[in-house]
């Protein structure tokens, strides 16, 4: 439908625009000529910003773009203007100001970024000219501002929370004390992290400072205050780099393991059976068995060889006992170096071990060959990881 003007009266009572100033030519009013001159130079005025980098057709296939100003990448972009810009035959060009404030066209598209440019028109042509010039620069200055336009995934809520604070006493002071470090009152602010237990007291832990200047070191504090009266501390210690525990006035480096281990010196020419290996210091579970050999048995059949049984007060540990082979090569061989076959520790419970228990080995020797070398020098090694420090 055709836009209306308004009636007739009212055009010719109008003497000035009130928010343009632009002032409409009485009637009668002589010389006319220069009346319209004026009318012409004060619209030329007020649309002079709407000029700004239009893009204008000078060519067949040409294109000119306007002087003007404008916003992008960051800064105002002063532009002198250009002509001559050739555009595609039979296609659709698209002309933009980039970040750098330089003119830049293309068949392409725009740019996928609306960041990063301003859009300032379409130009369709055929084969030889020319066919419209459609203005794009209404989506620069007529938009909402969209988040995901400026690449931001927070929504505008979450950025008012940040910048405002979650609540009336989260304000910029409040975050500045938060952010201070560990000599200023953050505490005031928050509380630190507390695992609630099903036991009857609260538990928690805390990182702290153990100490001063250059001998600063990390310390993990665990507390069970309803079950213990005294924190434990963990603690790495700067001189040897093991874990030290600090409980009830005294320090304690944790034990990772210790071994038990037994030796047959000499040559192996026949079984050992219940050879003492020692006593369980700790409590804690055989976590290996290996079995390690001087110099390995040499036989006319490669499957004579040697194995461990580790027990337990008389309970074997291995549902795989480690062995040697001569297949396995001449010379030292140790099951924990890929050699032979290594032991598979039980996981039925016969594995854990308390202080005390009485370690023994059997040592098997099966041969059906010609033996040219025995195997000399027999070490089984158990190794046993602790449960609790000592």
């Amino acid at each position: 439908m055709k836009e209306w003007y308004p009636n007739d009266a009212s055009l010719l009572a109008l003497g000035e625009d009130s928010v343009t100033g632009v002032e409409y030519i009485p009637t009668g009013k002589s010389p006319y000529f220069l009346e319209f001159r004026r009318l012409v130079q004060r619209v030329l005025a007020v649309a002079g910003r709407a000029n700004d980098l239009r893009v204008y057709q000078d060519g067949e296939l040409a294109v000119g773009v306007r002087a003007g100003r404008c916003y992008v990448g960051g800064g105002a972009r002063d532009y002198a203007g250009v002509s001559g810009l050739a555009i595609a035959p039979s296609a659709t060009t698209q002309v933009w100001m980039d970040s750098a404030g330089a003119i830049q066209s293309g068949t392409g598209g725009f740019p996928g970024d609306r960041t990063v440019y301003v859009p300032l028109a379409e130009v369709v042509a055929d084969a030889t000219a020319i066919t419209g010039v459609d203005d794009r620069r209404g989506e620069a200055f007529l938009q909402v501002t969209d988040l995901g336009m400026l690449g931001i995934s927070s929504t505008a809520v979450e950025i008012d929370q940040v910048i405002n604070g979650v609540a009336g006493t989260v304000d910029s002071a409040a975050l500045n004390t938060l952010t201070g470090g560990p000599l200023s009152t953050a505490d005031s602010e928050h509380r630190h992290v507390q695992v609630m237990q099903g036991v009857d007291g609260e538990a928690y832990f805390s990182l702290i400072n153990n100490d001063v200047g250059a001998s600063a070191n990390m310390g993990l504090v665990l507390s069970l205050p309803g079950r213990l009266a005294d924190d434990t501390v963990l603690i790495v210690d700067p001189g040897s780099g093991y874990l030290t525990q600090r409980f009830d006035g005294a320090a304690y480096h944790l034990v990772g393991s210790v071994h038990v281990q037994v030796r047959h010196e000499g040559a192996l020419t026949g079984a050992v059976s219940g050879r003492v290996a020692g006593v369980v210091a700790i409590e804690g579970v055989v976590s290996d068995v290996i079995l390690s050999v001087g110099t390995n048995i040499e036989s006319s059949t490669s499957t004579d060889g040697i194995d461990a049984v580790v027990k337990i007060n008389g309970v074997a540990v291995t549902t795989t006992s480690p062995g040697l082979k001569s297949g396995d090569g001449t010379g030292f061989r140790s099951t924990s170096q890929g050699d032979g076959v290594a032991g598979i520790i039980k996981t039925d419970g016969t594995e854990d071990v308390a202080r005390g228990d009485v370690v023994t080995v059997d040592l098997n020797r099966s041969v059906s060959g010609s033996v040219t070398q025995e195997a000399s020098d027999v070490v089984v090694l158990v190794v046993v990881r602790a449960k609790r420090p000592e």
